[in-house]
């Protein structure tokens, strides 16, 4: 049973919106939170994340942090985490569906929706529906688009391949009246990478989590048949290869909405999706991935200067050569007793950013627009307060890179075929089909 929803800006604890459900908390939860959260910033610094659950005089919040917002439910009673945490998940993409962009603005400015939208969710605690179909039956209250020059579109939306023009359909509110609704679907492949991997570049582990999400404006719900890659096996043999056999599924599950009796042999599938954003389709690759950057760190001493030392980092782009990563971020921990920090381009190219955090000893190098194919090269010399130890030199690192890439899956994983069979319909529908590769936990030990 939930005692209270409330959306928070953690910018300016700016209180966005807030729901009373059982009268049972103290209605300045809002501010009992962020005063945890700033105790927990003080305490541990702000490169740590929060834990997602915190207890305060008896009273559990479970929160999660989307587009920038902190969705928050607080109770007093042994509720289960996951589905809380499923439940703010759901909310987040309801008001992405019925206001078309999640952000403080839209907010704002469609309150009473939300608040219409809540009211039909959750009743007393209790989670009534979370369906995109049946919510449109019950919420009536118009919504009021945000202006396109005010829009802050996150680093996902960003993220488009080159030769396409998006517009704003994909941020439209799905209550659009049909006379001004064109008929549209949207595919996005999206792959997160988990790997941690040598100095020398030799892999230790590499993981991919995908997904394949869908966001409809088709009228009547029709049929639509995807299609992946014929070369995807499933199950993991230790006699298998990826070379040999294809792409190797660990595992996968699907949507209540996709009739999955075809998979298996043709690697077909039939969707039938809710009007909305829905993730259709989460698998699971691991063993032989072919990383999409490489990472090569060198510690150099400065001889005669014990209080020296010099970083080299490379980093090489192991995509294809039409493919670019629209930003590369690596963050370097520096040993503790470093006074100053300083870098020289290796290479000459002014595509680079570079900062120190003297705070917590990181090091930030960004890269823009780096190509596949190529390679850049930084050297980061450090003048400590004393004579670096052969301790200090295991004080730097693990180097963390932060990417995205646009029109790229390291699986190879392709859509070949996507055909939607709608009826009454003398024009066709529009098809638009994004593939993006991100990091979520890429990390080099040095």
């Amino acid at each position: 049973m939930i005692s209270q929803f409330f959306i928070l800006s953690p910018q300016r604890g700016d209180i966005l919106i807030f729901r009373e459900l059982r009268h049972d908390t103290p209605r300045d939860a809002p501010d009992l939170l962020l005063d945890r959260l700033k105790t927990w910033q003080k305490d541990n610094g702000t490169e740590q994340d929060p834990p997602p659950i915190f207890n305060v005089d008896g009273v559990n919040f479970l929160f999660t942090n989307e587009q920038g917002l902190y969705f928050v439910c607080t109770t007093k009673f042994n509720v289960s985490p996951f589905m809380i945490y499923e439940l703010l998940g759901r909310i987040a993409t309801l008001i992405k569906d019925f206001c078309g962009i999640l952000s403080e603005e839209s907010l704002r400015l469609n309150s009473s929706l939300v608040y219409e939208l809540l009211d039909e969710i959750i009743d007393y605690g209790y989670v009534q529906t979370t369906s995109t179909d049946q919510l449109k039956s019950y919420v009536y209250e118009d919504p009021i688009p945000v202006k396109r020059e005010n829009i802050i579109i996150n680093s996902l939306a960003k993220l488009k391949a080159p030769g396409t023009n998006l517009g704003s359909s994909s941020n439209r509110p799905i209550t659009h009246s049909r006379d001004e609704r064109s008929s549209e679907v949207f595919i996005d492949m999206i792959e997160r990478l988990v790997a941690s991997f040598a100095p020398n570049g030799m892999t230790a582990q590499a993981e991919i989590d995908g997904s394949i999400q869908i966001k409809s404006y088709l009228q009547g719900n029709p049929e639509i048949r995807l299609a992946l890659n014929s070369n995807i096996v499933f199950g993991r043999d230790k006699d298998m290869s990826s070379d040999k056999y294809g792409i190797m599924f660990d595992d996968y599950k699907f949507h209540d909405s996709v009739d999955p009796s075809d998979f298996d042999e043709h690697k077909r599938m039939i969707i039938y999706p809710p009007e909305g954003e829905t993730t259709i389709m989460n698998y699971r690759i691991s063993g032989d991935i072919s990383l999409p950057f490489r990472v090569f760190p060198t510690i150099l001493h400065v001889p005669r200067c014990p209080n020296r030392m010099d970083v080299t980092i490379k980093i090489r782009a192991d995509i294809p050569e039409d493919r670019f990563a629209n930003k590369c971020t690596l963050t370097v921990p520096l040993p503790r007793i470093t006074q100053s920090v300083s870098k020289e381009n290796m290479d000459g190219s002014d595509n680079q950013s570079f900062q120190y955090d003297d705070q917590i000893k990181n090091a930030i190098w960004t890269v823009n627009n780096l190509r596949g194919g190529t390679a850049q090269l930084i050297k980061i010399k450090i003048t400590g307060a004393t004579s670096f130890s052969a301790a200090a030199d295991l004080e730097v690192g693990p180097i963390i890179l932060e990417f995205d890439i646009p029109n790229y899956t390291c699986s190879n994983i392709q859509i070949r075929r996507l055909k939607v069979y709608e009826k009454n319909k003398s024009i066709p529908p529009q098809r638009w089909i994004r593939y993006f590769t991100i990091s979520e936990s890429y990390v080099c030990r040095v």
